[in-house]
């Protein structure tokens, strides 16, 4: 008797388990945006560590910062669109129902983004979220200034986040 009350209780416990863990797998909330839906995106550099510095100590370093922190933006959006194409719309939408927000943490002596994202509705419930997302293993050297190193990069660390965005949308 005392080993089918163990059995009993560890088929219980697998069954707890195994409700929870589907309950937090089967919720797909992001699968429930509208093909086509408009996401504003909108980049944080408030925390960054550019290069070793924040922010305002790498803009008195490098005096195009702020003149050139547009196009890094905008290469980023173009390396999600360039995955989500056809699927959803990614870039500057201040009244779409949905944000894409991407809050920088690092950009290496290299010029590598890296980011945590998440798309959030209108009331501000995350929908997919990614952490630490970034343009993967950086080559030794790469030619160029410091910020053409972050168009780079900026390109590439935002098709890995068009196709995580993408994989979970379409449940792949």
């Amino acid at each position: 008797m005392l080993f089918s009350g163990r059995y009993l209780m560890l088929a219980l416990c697998c069954f707890v388990f195994h409700t929870i863990a589907a309950q937090e797998t089967d919720e797909r909330p992001l699968t429930n945006v509208k093909p086509g839906s408009k996401i504003n995106l909108v980049m944080d550099f408030s925390e960054a560590i550019i290069m070793g510095k924040t922010e305002e100590e790498f803009a008195d370093y490098e005096k195009d910062w702020y003149k050139d922190k547009p196009s890094i933006i905008n290469k980023f959006e173009k390396g999600i669109t360039s995955r989500l194409s056809g699927v959803l719309k990614v870039g500057n939408y201040p009244e779409a129902a949905y944000t894409l927000r991407v809050k920088v943490k690092v950009i290496t002596d290299m010029g590598n983004l890296f980011c945590d994202a998440a798309v959030v509705d209108a009331s501000g419930n995350e929908l997919f979220g990614v952490k630490k997302i970034n343009g993967g293993k950086e080559p030794l050297f790469l030619p160029g200034s410091k910020l053409a190193k972050m168009k780079v990069w900026a390109l590439i660390v935002g098709r890995s986040l068009g196709g995580a965005i993408k994989k979970e949308y379409l449940g792949e």
